[in-house]
């Protein structure tokens, strides 16, 4: 149980930091024409969140609270770079935080496909659909991925 719970507490650091990334991304972006799009994205990886918790609670897992916060901190500091902007957002942060958050997304992908594979030994994670939960992964990929499209294009239009 230990590798699982070490497992599921680390998959729920990264969750905290991913989450908070995607409300950044939404908040930064929402007067944009992406900002609909983003906006469900990070409603749907708060829900992710939210039937993780619910899993780690099925499971008997708690704990991992130092791990959430220096995943958050972590999170928080990544806002410091050398962007060419001081105050402001910049095209290049648009399209560093797509990437962070896709890749974010993409390890929560194997997060639910590990559980998928291990599920039929544990009868706890029974009343999760993690095939559905997968599913909503691709989709958030897919229109992540749209959108930093669009953020390449903006930030190459910027540097003219």
């Amino acid at each position: 149980m230990q590798y699982w719970e070490t497992y599921l507490n680390d998959h729920r650091a990264g969750a905290t930091a991913g989450t908070a990334l995607a409300r950044r991304i939404w908040r930064s972006n929402r007067r944009t024409k992406w900002g609909p799009i983003i906006e469900e994205v990070a409603e749907s990886i708060e829900q992710d969140l939210v039937v993780l918790d619910e899993i780690r609670a099925a499971a008997g897992v708690s704990g991992g609270d130092l791990k959430r916060a220096a995943a958050l901190l972590t999170e928080r500091a990544s806002r410091l770079k050398l962007n060419g902007h001081l105050l402001t957002y910049s095209p290049l942060s648009r399209v560093l935080e797509l990437e962070t958050l896709m890749s974010a997304v993409r390890g929560k992908q194997s997060l639910w496909a590990t559980l998928h594979t291990a599920a039929p030994s544990h009868p706890e994670w029974s009343d999760f659909d993690l095939a559905i939960l997968e599913k909503r992964g691709s989709q958030q990929l897919e229109s992540l991925e749209r959108v930093h499209e669009w953020a390449v294009t903006e930030m190459m239009g910027a540097e003219t």
